[in-house]
């Protein structure tokens, strides 16, 4: 292969980036894990309606409706336009690329085709990661003094923290791998289930979700309490994967000294897949400036809610 490395400059668009865009945004841990709803043609917004209530009644012989006795609410789901505009140096690329073509590389069996999808699906996993954070973070400072750190849409603690939850219970001081009472991991779980709305309570779909950070802490708990307290110590694949009989999950961009409770059901992340706003474009700047720079760019859209706050619990360090 020659020293010099030219692309094609290329640029896809609508169906045609869907290669590239939709695993750049469907890789994310929490929707390939299925940690969230996902609908995937959201073209500007979308309504998420929610019936609760009793459509029955005795009895009769007469037709006498019972709709009166539902209630509707919904919430509105409206993506972000967003875009990933990377410059990397061809150089830095080349070698890794080159090695997996010669059967040197660790993923031989997905090597890429050209230089140019490469640089793509690297583009793409960078993306994933990002729209993980933002999914869970975007935009919410609760677990932190200062700005959040992930701003590029609302992602859903931010929602539940501007909205209003069945529960909702703030703490000061990061969480610990202890009982203690006012920052012990067991202490603010305890406060979780107990706070439960009776959707959450009764339901074998309720998710107790935390950070991995979160989760050690829990394990270093039941470790420190022993089986005087009823913990019996566990490592590796025996660690516990609930409290109180509700299902822990770890989604990898949830926010520390966090948790949350909710159904899966009832948190959504809206992106138009299928959109010709959708655009994967790569621009090989050396018949520009000479230089051994390649230009990565993917705009695509995103955006969280939760469709019914009145079935969601959270505990949560305040700023």
């Amino acid at each position: 292969m020659a020293n010099s490395l030219n692309i094609d400059n290329s640029s896809y668009e609508g169906a045609l980036a869907l290669p590239y865009v939709a695993p750049a945004i469907l890789a994310a841990d929490s929707i390939a894990r299925g940690y969230i709803t996902v609908k995937e043609n959201v073209k500007y917004k979308a309504v998420l309606k929610k019936l609760s209530g009793s459509s029955i009644a005795p009895a009769g012989c007469d037709f006498t409706a019972t709709e009166d006795a539902l209630t509707l609410a919904e919430a509105i789901l409206q993506p972000t336009e967003l875009m990933s505009n990377v410059q990397l140096c061809k150089k830095d690329f080349r070698q890794d690329w080159e090695s997996m073509q010669t059967g040197q590389g660790f993923i031989n069996d997905e090597v890429p085709a050209n230089f140019e999808a490469f640089l793509l699906q690297y583009l793409a996993a960078k993306v994933a990661e990002a729209m993980e954070r933002n999914m869970w973070q975007g935009n919410y400072d609760g677990e932190i003094a200062g700005s959040a750190p992930y701003t590029d849409f609302d992602g859903i603690m931010k929602k539940v923290v501007d909205g209003t939850p069945g529960f909702e219970l703030l703490v000061t001081g990061a969480f610990t791998g202890d009982a203690a009472a006012g920052t012990g991991i067991i202490t603010h779980l305890n406060s979780l289930v107990g706070g439960l709305p009776d959707v959450l309570a009764n339901s074998d779909n309720t998710k107790v979700m935390m950070s991995k950070k979160s989760l050690f802490l829990l394990h270093q708990a039941f470790a420190s309490i022993g089986t005087a307290g009823g913990y019996a110590p566990a490592v590796g694949a025996e660690r516990p994967a609930t409290y109180l009989g509700f299902d822990i999950i770890t989604p990898a961009g949830f926010a520390n000294d966090t948790l949350l409770a909710a159904e899966v059901s009832n948190l959504f992340f809206g992106t138009d897949l299928q959109s010709d706003f959708n655009q994967a474009v790569v621009v090989d700047m050396t018949q520009t400036d000479a230089s051994d720079n390649v230009r990565v760019a993917m705009r695509f859209t995103g955006g969280t809610q939760v469709a019914f706050l009145g079935d969601v619990a959270t505990v949560r360090r305040q700023a």
